[in-house]
């Protein structure tokens, strides 16, 4: 064999993309020559073909043949990332002692990012100068409250013009904020960089790989904690989408009439499941509907074999071609998204037309901005009126919009051991907006004795971050010791919401899934009527069971109710009496999710 034309035959094949012709060739050599490189180059080849099992295979071979071979150490570290990342790590600090290479470095950068090493990260890479390392940087320093640091190392990455990263840069907010202009600075970053990749789009400077790993990356997810009116901005964004990914639209496709499908990535035990669950049953009885659900996760528990249960066809595909070829294949009618934005793979497809219509559900209650969505299925208590925040046609169902499905474990859950004075807010720190830290103050200033308990974050820096913030409040600093921080990776979440006697709505982003939880252990919870869907649905649940009485229409109402209801035990008592006398209005009634919009199917 003449290994020289055999290797420039290779090499031409794979930057062609012809990857089979390569796979073959690779294997015609290793046969006769099975040193590392080749079983190395092999599994790079079967991951271009998404054969990862194999393609793991290979590397680990290639790692055996030879054990000073940085490559397949690497290779085996990047591939192991998500899915296994102590894994991940082990190799590539087996990788960094054979040779300590900069595209090494960041990989454990990101490995230790993950796992909130924030400072170790920064010491791999200060003497990395990539838009990549730049970027990493920038993540650290906004992670550990270094914001000066962090914004400055973030313009560095951008002046790379990579495309990739500027698409996570894009994408990248604080989980917590440290002040309200620092919005103000990542809302224009957002739109700035989404002119700044549509540029390099009208340049021609895009490549297929940039796009690969951009559909693999972030999504635009934590815009909406900004908590403002997103319609323009979604709408640029996914503009920018629909210029990356462009698609050669099918000639006539024939839509299969009465042949619908619901996708999420959410059929477990989460919030969107409880929510629209019942929906998906209510159009499985359907006779005349031809009901398919596609799953677009790895995760499943006894939830999810409640919705295998059902008459439906169930589909779980993760990968995003083989999800597209499903779907051209298919020809749907009507695709219902349970959520959006909250993984990349819907923001993909709904970035694709598929189906006749397209509906999206509230699992993230915003607007997508997109041409391709049709309607936006919502409620009138919550969103009466705010057609002007929709791309989509606001389509309004009756109360609160959703049939809820209880999980049988709050069945087993007591009342008892109440703490007296005792304030939750059971809501993620993401939350809470610094505008609104004063009004804590102003309830442990006006109610002596009483606590207020939040839940840490998984990131202990973004937890501390907020604490730091709540300090710079005069009336939260003297009366700290009355703050109480849960942590949220180890409390029993029911329990202490059955411990606390009254609940505090988060202002701007209302409590969904926890304050129907709440109702359930006949929590009274005091809410402010918002102007939007993410506002409201507290306010919602409240006035469907008639306790108008603990809606706040402004701040000094809502401190009002919150006092009355720690000092005066009668109007406690008649709150909690209300709630059991009137919850079944949550958790009986039904809304015919069909007969709303049957028409539109």
């Amino acid at each position: 064999m003449d290994f020289e034309k055999s290797y420039k035959k290779i090499n031409d094949n794979f930057l062609k993309g012809n990857y089979r012709e390569t796979f073959k060739d690779l294997i015609k050599i290793y046969k006769l020559n099975n040193k590392s490189d080749i079983s190395n180059k092999i599994g790079v080849v079967l991951l271009k073909l998404n054969k990862k099992k194999f393609a793991r295979k290979f590397f680990e071979i290639s790692a055996k043949e030879d054990n000073n071979n940085f490559k397949p150490f690497f290779n085996l570290a990047n591939l192991l990332k998500k899915s296994e990342p102590n894994l991940s790590e082990k190799y590539i600090n087996l990788a960094l002692k054979i040779e300590n290479k900069p595209e090494a470095r960041i990989l454990k950068s990101h490995l230790l990012i993950n796992r909130y090493q924030y400072i170790a990260a920064i010491e791999l890479l200060e003497k990395l100068k990539s838009a990549e390392s730049f970027y990493l940087l920038g993540l650290s320093h906004l992670a550990l409250g270094n914001d000066t640091k962090s914004k400055s190392y973030f313009d560095e990455s951008i002046k790379f013009k990579n495309n990739q990263i500027n698409f996570l840069n894009l994408n990248t907010f604080p989980r917590v904020y440290r002040k309200t202009s620092d919005i103000k600075y990542f809302r224009n970053k957002f739109e700035n960089l989404i002119n700044v990749i549509n540029l390099s789009i009208k340049n021609n400077n895009f490549i297929t790989e940039d796009k690969k790993n951009i559909i693999t990356s972030k999504t635009n997810f934590n815009l909406a904690y900004q908590q403002k009116n997103d319609i323009e901005l979604n709408k640029k964004y996914f503009n920018l989408l629909n210029n990356i990914f462009k698609k050669n639209k099918i000639p006539n496709p024939k839509y299969h009439n009465n042949k619908v499908l619901f996708v999420s990535g959410f059929f477990y035990k989460h919030t969107v499941s409880k929510l629209f669950f019942n929906f998906i049953k209510e159009f499985s009885k359907i006779k005349k509907l031809k009901v398919s659900l596609l799953y677009i996760s790895e995760i499943e528990d006894d939830w999810t074999y409640l919705y295998k249960d059902l008459d439906i066809k169930f589909y779980k595909i993760t990968n995003i071609q083989n999800i597209f070829k499903f779907l051209n294949k298919e020809n749907f009618s009507s695709i219902l998204f349970l959520d959006h934005s909250m993984n990349n793979i819907s923001q993909a497809l709904i970035n694709n037309k598929f189906a006749k219509n397209y509906f999206i559900f509230w699992g993230h209650p915003i607007t997508t901005g997109s041409k391709n969505m049709d309607y936006f299925i919502s409620s009138n208590l919550m969103d009466k009126g705010n057609q002007k925040h929709y791309s989509e046609k606001l389509i309004l169902l009756d109360g609160i919009g959703f049939n809820y499905k209880i999980d049988n474990k709050l069945k087993d859950i007591k009342n008892n051991n109440i703490r007296e004075n005792s304030f939750y807010i059971p809501q993620g720190l993401f939350k809470f907006l610094p505008k609104y830290d004063y009004l804590i103050g102003e309830i442990l200033d006006q109610n002596k004795k009483s606590t207020i308990s939040f839940i840490t974050d998984k990131d202990p820096f973004v937890t501390e971050k907020f604490i730091n913030r709540l300090k710079k409040v005069k009336k939260i600093k003297n009366n700290l010791d009355r703050v109480i921080f849960l942590n949220g990776s180890k409390i029993k979440f029911y329990d202490e919401l059955v411990n606390h006697k009254v609940i505090l709505d988060t202002i701007g982003w209302s409590g969904g899934n926890t304050s129907v939880e709440a109702l359930y252990f006949n929590k009274p919870i005091v809410t402010l009527k918002g102007n939007s869907l993410r506002a409201n649905h507290t306010f919602a649940m409240l006035k469907q069971i008639k306790l108008d009485v603990l809606i706040a229409n402004d701040y000094k109402e809502y401190l009002y109710l919150a006092n009355k209801l720690i000092e005066n035990k009668d109007f406690f008592n008649s709150i909690v009496k209300k709630i059991k006398d009137n919850k079944h209005l949550i958790f009986n009634k039904k809304i015919s999710l069909y007969e709303k919009i049957k028409d539109l199917l």
